[in-house]
């Protein structure tokens, strides 16, 4: 303690000092001045036209005055150096005054005025967000105005969504392509499905991105922003909710903030139900003879997790911000099927019929911690930021395999499928470090310079110990085979730096970003069994061009090139089996690299109808895909024939499309969201080809009803999709939600939804090979009714925690020093 108030003497000595030094060099000029902007305490935004005076400090009369600018900005020059007092004055805010000592200029900051008690008695806040924005970059989906995916998951927030497709799995896809997936604007090693949709606060989708941005995902970057609450005084939210399929929900969400401290604490529940079928029809072609076989799951996926966040803002100065967070994911998640297979004969008559069951359980924690600056100056738009985010997750895996066959009548058959029994267990763990920081700086009004350094850190563990029952001896062996020791590292590095500029009504940014990677990987259970990858430094280039027309409409076009790089997982070779069918990972895949060419065209009709059409193409080449193989499968000493899945490098894969989203505000209370995307793809790959017409709808209806009431009702649309081997059948389905609010404040609400109205959401897929064709099915329970319970309260006063203030102490509480 003693030397920690040493070097703060120290530091405020010298401070002192170099305040001495500069008011020395200031009594030789003759003129000086006074800089500053004003800014409102809760929102953040600029007060214009506000009365800023300055007065002399001896008797205080006043030298000058001005209304603050537009942007808040006012500015005193050509005065003599001395001691003064800032007076500010406003209709809804409290009068601030401030002793200022000038000797040459200085920067006294963002000026944070307060809103009057009085100003707020009476007063009915009407604004709100829209559900969903249009810019001509990118598109904000805001999840508070969402009701189906209440009580959810970012998965169902995701579902909401225009623009994007989440399939059965949770895979998501935006405009036929993957995108890269964010958490506040960085990775995480949280997947979809552990993030609760109560903690979401928006979703931001950027189809083609800048040099600013990752050039990981070959269809842009989906950024799901985390709820921040920095209101005044203490404040919250309660809820619950249950649902049909037995599923619940609970959360906590509190904020308190006086003076330069903001703290807030996130807490939540889960517990979700999800039933499933699956159902497998294969023709099996062997020369001339041919069988079939018919496979049946019936299981339910659950999925039980709690998630808590806590953390600060440190507002230490009107410059300088610092942000601290800790977060904790831990759950299980657990899949537990039975399975029923029958053989058939060429005539497709049972001959035999299989029994067993195939569970897995997987239990996991997730550590996530971040700690974020932000430093603004005196020169309007000039910003520096910089954070660290760390993630570690932790998780232990448990499953069980039986299958025993029997004849038609019921008797135990080993011939030709002998009975098969095996558990595995194993656990593993994943960091990921991420470190950036980002500066822009303003040349002129329309031109600013923006440049960046990234770095990010993964390193993935999995060890799985797979044993199979010998039935001649009874006991159980160690299967090599399906069990696996793997070491997994990622090293990305990146830089970038872009221009944005222009004249007149045409704007323009051109951006380069060079990234370079290095994986490594080893399978320690097998001899030799490993990989070192080390790609050189590519290059991203985008270019944004815009041109403003006459009636608020603009014309954008724009390129960038992207890179997909192989996800860990489809790096992973072991294997993965489920009577008669596997999966495993390609070690050699190559990362894929797409050139994307979009033409946008932006309108906005009254403030009522906006209009978002673009036109797009986008050439992949090594395009990462998967394919599916007849093979034959060495299993407890015993040989499988199964259809393998695993990932490949394809030739290339084109797609050209056009979307168009369509934001209309048809009544007062009432909104209507329509996207549509239709595209041309085609895919090559292994000597196979194949190509098609796709296309995806999606309507987002908002309307206010009498009685505090609000309706949503969201529908989707999803031809068939192109696969290099077959086909996935087209997919629809329907949500409702309903809200109602009570009290005089409206803030207890009970909100009603019902997921897939007409029960048609599934998955259907055909696959064609060279030696059988496969048709799969796949329906879990989505038709469900959920309620949900929520109560917000609080009160916005900023002085809460200290009624009693010393004289002296009103206002200024966050001023600081000069910028420079």
């Amino acid at each position: 303690m003693r030397k920690l108030g040493l070097l703060i003497w120290s530091m405020g000595m010298l401070a002192g000092t170099a305040a001495f030094a500069q008011q020395q060099q200031g009594n030789q000029q003759q003129q000086a001045e006074i800089l500053g902007k004003l800014i409102d305490d809760q929102t953040g935004k600029p007060v214009e036209y506000a009365s800023v005076a300055l007065l002399k400090s001896t008797d205080s009369s006043v030298v000058t005055g001005m209304l603050s600018k537009g942007n808040g900005d006012f500015d005193f020059r050509n005065i003599a150096p001395g001691k003064y007092i800032l007076k500010i004055y406003f209709i809804g805010y409290e009068t601030f005054f401030k002793p200022v000592t000038v000797r040459q200029s200085s920067d006294v900051g963002n000026v944070r005025l307060k809103t009057t008690a009085t100003a707020l008695k009476g007063v009915e806040v009407v604004g709100e967000k829209p559900a969903f924005t249009m810019e001509i970059d990118k598109r904000v989906f805001n999840v508070e105005k969402n009701l189906a995916s209440v009580g959810g998951t970012a998965t169902d927030v995701l579902r909401q969504v225009p623009s994007v497709n989440v399939d059965i799995d949770g895979n998501v896809s935006v405009r036929n392509g993957s995108p890269t997936i964010f958490i506040d604007g960085r990775p995480s090693t949280l997947t979809l499905d552990q993030i609760p949709a109560d903690a979401i606060q928006s979703v931001e989708v950027v189809t083609n991105p800048s040099a600013k941005y990752d050039a990981e995902g070959m269809s842009g970057i989906l950024n799901i922003v985390l709820k921040k609450n920095r209101k005044a005084g203490i404040n919250g939210l309660i809820q619950g909710g249950y649902s049909s399929t037995k599923s619940s929900n609970a959360g906590v969400d509190l904020n308190a903030r006086q003076g330069k401290i903001n703290l807030f604490l996130n807490y939540s529940l889960r517990d979700r139900r999800s039933p499933m079928k699956q159902h497998m029809f294969r023709k099996n072609i062997d020369g001339n003879d041919v069988s079939y076989m018919d496979q049946y799951q019936d299981g339910e996926f659950g999925r039980r997790f709690q998630n808590g966040r806590l953390g600060f803002d440190w507002f230490i100065d009107n410059r300088n911000t610092l942000t601290v967070s800790q977060g904790i994911t831990a759950g299980d998640f657990n899949n537990l099927n039975t399975q029923e297979i029958f053989d058939l004969n060429g005539n497709k008559e049972r001959i035999q019929r299989g029994l067993g069951r195939n569970d897995s359980k997987h239990n996991f924690r997730n550590y996530a911690t971040q700690v974020g600056y932000k430093r603004t100056f005196s020169k309007e738009g000039r910003e520096l930021t910089a954070d660290v985010t760390y993630n570690r997750a932790n998780n232990r895996n448990n499953n069980d395999y039986s299958l025993q066959y029997f004849d038609m009548a019921g008797e135990p058959s080993n011939s030709p499928n002998r009975p098969e029994t095996r558990y595995g267990t194993g656990s593993g763990n994943t960091t990921y470090l991420t470190a950036q920081v980002d500066f822009v700086t303003p040349l002129t009004e329309k031109s600013k310079v923006e440049a960046g350094l990234r770095s990010n850190n993964r390193r993935f563990n999995n060890m799985l110990s797979t044993f199979g029952k010998d039935f001649t001896s009874g006991e159980f062996a160690y299967d090599s085979s399906l069990s696996n020791d793997y070491r997994y590292t990622e090293q990305i590095n990146a830089a970038y730096v872009s221009y944005t500029g222009g004249y007149g009504n045409f704007g323009f940014q051109t951006g380069l970003r060079a990234e370079q990677s290095f994986y490594t990987g080893e399978l320690r259970n097998v001899k030799g069994a490993s990989y070192e990858i080390d790609y050189p430094i590519s290059l991203f280039p985008s270019v944004f061009l815009s041109q403003k027309l006459k009636g608020d409409h603009e014309l954008q076009l724009n390129y960038s090139r992207r890179i997909q790089r192989p996800w860990f997982r489809d790096l992973l070779p072991n294997i993965e089996y489920n009577a008669n069918s596997a999966r495993r990972g390609n070690p050699s895949l190559a990362p894929e690299f797409t050139n994307s060419f979009e033409l946008s065209y932006l309108k906005d009709f009254n403030r009522k109808v906006n209009v978002l059409a673009s036109l797009y193409f986008r050439n992949t080449n090594n395009a990462i895909t998967n394919f599916y193989l007849d093979t034959t499968l060495v299993l407890d000493g015993q040989e499988r024939k199964v259809l393998l899945n695993y990932p490949i490098n394809a030739d290339h894969r084109n797609s050209y499309g056009a979307e168009l989203t369509v934001r209309t505000q048809v009544t007062k209370g009432w909104d209507i969201t329509t996207n549509v995307n239709m595209a041309q793809t085609s895919v090559s790959a292994q000597n196979l080809d194949n190509s098609g017409f796709i296309w995806f709808g999606k309507v987002n209806s908002n309307t206010k009803l009498p009685w505090n009431l609000t309706l949503q009702v969201t529908g989707e649309y999803e031809s068939k999709q192109i696969l290099p081997q077959g086909e996935e059948a087209p997919e629809y389905q329907i949500d409702l939600g309903l809200k109602k609010d009570f009290l005089k404040k409206k803030n207890l609400s009970v909100m009603v939804g019902l997921n897939d109205i007409f029960n048609t959401d599934r998955d259907l897929s055909w696959t064609k090979t060279s030696f059988s064709e496969s048709e799969r099915y796949r329906k879990r329970v989505s038709r469900e009714l959920r309620v949900n319970v929520s109560w917000r309260f609080g009160k916005m006063d900023a002085k809460i925690f200290n009624k009693k203030k010393r004289g002296g102490e009103e206002g200024g509480g966050d001023m600081g020093g000069d910028g420079f």
